[in-house]
């Protein structure tokens, strides 16, 4: 089970501001970019794009986070339950997700299903559009963010630091609330939404029963590597 972490609240939206304004930072010089080479009649290589964003929020929010627990006198083992009952919690994470995996791609496919029958052609995440027509290349630095980083980073955020800090504040519902929806949010993508949001819950779940941030992780690393290899495999999806 998941024991309270007593993170400070102010410590925790000092580390929110700084992550946001260097993922802000990031977004504009990747468009500032794009701009200066459609002026001069070139072509911002989207997957430059995608690096200079993915270093801004995930390079950039590790390193970040390291020093979140500077500031809070606390080492990664014990902030996020890495040393405790760790072959249990990744063998129950896997046995779960094995489980939960179908559900979430299913709820998916509902997803897209639903906004096309309401009129809103669904569309899929930009990197998931990128990878499709990508080189191996480029691939390899779409693997390096979706697969490897975001797992760690979005991970070390919205469940080792966000939910039990908020939770542990007395807000549960809140916590789930940003564990979940607040996740599907960031995502930006209406069809994702759904399916992320319902991911970001399940990712949560894990984390309250293991008490070890490596059983969410994982899942969430097989989440991501999965599609990318099917997709990378040229295996259609649809929307």
């Amino acid at each position: 089970m998941l024991t309270p972490r007593n993170w400070r609240l102010e410590t925790v939206a000092r580390l929110l501001l700084a992550m946001t304004t260097a993922w802000l930072l990031a977004a504009a010089l990747a468009l500032g970019l794009s701009a200066a080479w459609k002026e001069r009649g070139g072509h911002f290589p989207p997957i430059a794009m995608l690096a200079i964003t993915g270093l801004g929020f995930h390079g950039v929010g590790l390193v970040l986070i390291a020093r979140f627990l500077r500031w809070e006198n606390r080492d990664w083992r014990g902030a996020f339950g890495l040393g405790r009952n760790t072959g249990a919690a990744l063998r129950y994470s896997f046995g779960w997700t094995c489980l939960a995996g179908p559900a979430v791609y299913g709820l998916h496919q509902f997803a897209a299903l639903e906004l096309e029958r309401l009129g809103w052609p669904p569309s899929a995440q930009d990197s998931v559009q990128l990878l499709v027509r990508s080189g191996w290349l480029d691939r390899g630095v779409i693997a390096l963010f979706a697969v490897v980083l975001a797992p760690v980073v979005e991970e070390l955020l919205f469940r080792g630091i966000l939910f039990p800090a908020l939770r542990d504040a007395g807000w549960p519902r809140v916590a789930m609330g940003v564990a979940s929806f607040g996740f599907g949010l960031i995502h930006g993508n209406a069809t994702a939404f759904l399916p992320l949001s319902a991911l970001g819950g399940y990712l949560a779940w894990l984390y309250l029963r293991t008490g070890n941030l490596l059983a969410p992780i994982l899942a969430h690393f097989l989440f991501n590597l999965v599609p990318f290899i099917l997709i990378a495999a040229g295996v259609d999806f649809g929307k």
